[in-house]
């Protein structure tokens, strides 16, 4: 892939480094023709086009997260759903997915967006049925469903996040140091695939966005993670909430198989200690919502071929192993 036409040859003719321009694409492809503002203005600082090398672009970035909640922050505020900061590979810049908020959190209540079901602190305000989490303390903020959201730009991926109620935080916490693979402003999420029209969806990912502040790492947003630190349990919680009201069949993956589906480098495993978490992650969220799981079978294994939710490496671990031990199914209430 490269850039459109009229813009690489715009490029060319400013001469800018090649190796530059393949970084600004990868940014361009990501994050769409807002990398190519933020661009000119960093070559305008510049004393010329050919000083600029590919780690310049990594100010992008940031300058695109921090343009992107100001703008989009007070709409989700309001209810509003909006373009998502990652774009869908496929579209290769020119088309982004959904930013959609779907209630608001914590003890700040809003005119415009209802409690969460599960993540209400009021019964008074919630809808019937009412569940109200015993995980404390739950931040003010912003539930958020992504909709082909997630970085990497992978089709059909939904993600659940709390984007921090106050502009400032959000923006402190889009900047810090982390794998940064949502919605920004958001500590942590938990992601998946849903496909609609075959009616599955399967949650493979419940990982932060920002790394826990140690020492000087994101010190700056310390206060603001140790409000946000259920961020797991709390986006796990809707996440299955907000499947199960599709009426589809949910499918979860276990810790067991992160490490199959995500690739991992076999000389950086995933250590016994995240697979720990994750699966026990998932039993507690389990049990405080009612939520009966089994282990899967080959007519699920099945369903979940016949879709679209599962990336090459898990399809190539199903074929080859089956689904029982590695994907847990959601029973039906």
């Amino acid at each position: 892939m490269s850039f459109p036409t009229h813009l690489g040859r715009i490029l060319d003719a400013y001469g800018v480094r090649s190796d530059t321009k393949a970084a600004l694409f990868d940014l361009y492809v990501s994050m769409g023709d807002e990398v190519l503002e933020v661009f000119a203005d960093l070559a305008e600082s510049s004393p010329s086009l050919d000083a600029l090398h590919p780690e310049d672009t990594t100010r992008i970035r940031a300058v695109v997260v921090e343009r992107y909640l100001r703008r989009n922050h007070p709409l989700w505020i309001a209810g509003q759903p909006t373009a998502s900061l990652w774009h869908p590979r496929v579209a290769e810049g020119r088309a982004s997915g959904l930013a959609m908020p779907l209630a608001r959190v914590g003890q700040a209540p809003s005119p415009v967006l209802a409690p969460s079901p599960v993540l209400a602190p009021s019964p008074v305000l919630a809808p019937s049925p009412v569940r109200v989490t015993p995980w404390q303390p739950i931040p003010e903020g912003i539930l958020m469903l992504g909709r082909n959201a997630h970085y990497g730009g992978r089709q059909e991926t939904i993600s659940f996040d709390i984007v921090a109620a106050e502009l400032d935080d959000a923006i402190n916490i889009g900047l810090s140091v982390g794998q940064q693979h949502t919605i920004p402003g958001s500590v942590g999420a938990t992601s998946g695939t849903y496909d609609a029209i075959a009616g599955v969806a399967l949650i493979w990912e419940i990982q932060p966005n920002v790394y826990k502040p140690s020492g000087e790492r994101n010190r700056s947003i310390a206060k603001i993670y140790r409000r946000h630190r259920n961020w797991h349990l709390l986006t796990l919680a809707a996440a299955l909430d907000w499947l199960r009201s599709q009426k589809c069949a949910v499918y979860i993956l276990r810790g067991e198989a992160l490490a199959a589906t995500h690739e991992v480098n076999p000389d950086k495993p995933v250590s016994p200690t995240i697979v720990a978490l994750h699966n026990r992650t998932v039993d507690e969220v389990s049990s405080v919502l009612g939520i009966v799981m089994s282990d899967t079978g080959d007519g699920d294994g099945l369903q979940l071929l016949d879709s679209v939710v599962l990336n090459h490496a898990l399809r190539k671990h199903i074929l080859r192993n089956g689904p029982s031990g590695s994907i847990w199914r959601v029973n039906p209430i």
